[in-house]
Formats: structure tokens, sequence, C-alpha cells
């Protein structure tokens, strides 16, 4: 199974990547807010998750920029009746926090704002999330652990390099460029990496 790419990215279209690694390309199926990140990066080395799907008639795989954009898909495309290709073109509307609120508020409009679904469709998707909202809570819960464990390592990074001697505009800065490329680092390989670059 395929769980991440490195490599060049070769082409970007709205709703698909082509990724070279070690020779070989990978077509690869994204969201649009995935398509609107790698724009200025046609031509150099990006890192993307990735779904493999596997099936009797096909593979495919999927393509997402955060490991928490993966496991949502996982958790949308489970629900009754909702394939892969639904749960892609659902997370290129909404994220995790704005599906719950859809379902809390029984917001069929605001769900219909994703071309083609209407009708039977979106009624059939709201009812799908609001049977599993449990889930939705469960992931957004575990969503905001991730992002404050991964705020306070953030913090003590620049914070350090602030007593290191850097000032603060650029400590943030350096910061973000490291974490854009390996965001689940801890703070003291944070430092190591601006320091020594």
């Amino acid at each position: 199974m395929i769980g991440s790419l490195r490599g060049n990215l070769l082409r970007l279209d709205l709703d698909s990547l082509l990724i070279e690694v070690s020779g070989v390309g990978y077509e690869v199926m994204i969201p649009f807010p995935l398509h609107l990140q790698l724009r200025e990066t046609v031509g150099k080395e990006t890192f993307i998750y990735v779904y493999h799907s596997i099936t009797d008639r096909n593979q495919k795989l999927f393509g997402f920029s955060t490991n928490k954009d993966r496991e949502l898909f996982k958790l949308i495309k489970s629900l009754h009746g909702i394939g892969e290709l639904t749960a892609l073109k659902i997370l290129s509307f909404f994220q995790a926090d704005e599906l719950y609120q859809i379902a809390q508020a029984d917001d069929r409009k605001t769900l219909e704002k994703i071309p083609k679904v209407k009708g039977k469709t979106s009624e059939k998707i709201l009812f799908e999330i609001k049977q599993n909202l449990k889930k939705l809570e469960s992931f957004l819960r575990e969503d905001k652990k991730e992002y404050s464990i991964t705020n306070a390592q953030t913090d003590l990074a620049i914070l350090a390099l602030i007593q290191l001697g850097y000032d603060e505009k650029t400590a943030n800065r350096e910061v973000d460029l490291i974490r854009k490329v390996t965001p689940d680092l801890e703070a003291g390989e944070i430092v190591r990496k601006v320091i020594t670059k």
C-alpha cells in the first residue's frame, strides 16, 4: 500500500496531479484545496499523503496535503452510499468542522453548493453525516489535540530561536518553512534544522 509520495511534480490539473518518484510517474486524484496549495510547486519536489484504493477492477491514488485530510477522506468515504469520488468532491468544499455544522443545522442548501450534489444526493449525504456525527466529533477532538501539540512545539521552537539571537520575524519565517516540509517535528529538531541550514 502506498501511504505517501515524495517526488517531482510534473503536472497539476484541477482534480489530479502527476508526480514522478524514482523514474515512475504516479497519477493522483486530489481535492481542489490541494491544487491551490501546489500551484507554485510544479517542476519542484513535492510531498503528499496518499490513500491507495484497491478494488477488483482498478487501483486509484488519492492525494492530500496532511495526514488529517487523508483520515477525514477515509471517514467520509466509509459512510454508507458515499463513494471515494463523492468524498473527494465534499473535501474540495468543506472541512470537518464545516461538515459538522452543516449536519447540526440540517443545512442542505449549503451542501448543495457542491456541483451536481442536489436533491436526493444531498439528502442522502446529509442523512449519512447526521447518522455518523459521533465519528465526526471524535475526529474533531483528535484534530484539536493534534493541533494544540503542534502549536506548542512551534511556539517553543520560535522562542528558542529568539533566545539564540534571531529576531521574531525571522524565527517565525524559518519555523514556517520547516513546518511546511516536515510538519511533525518537535521543537528541538526544528531549531537544529534552522541553525544548520
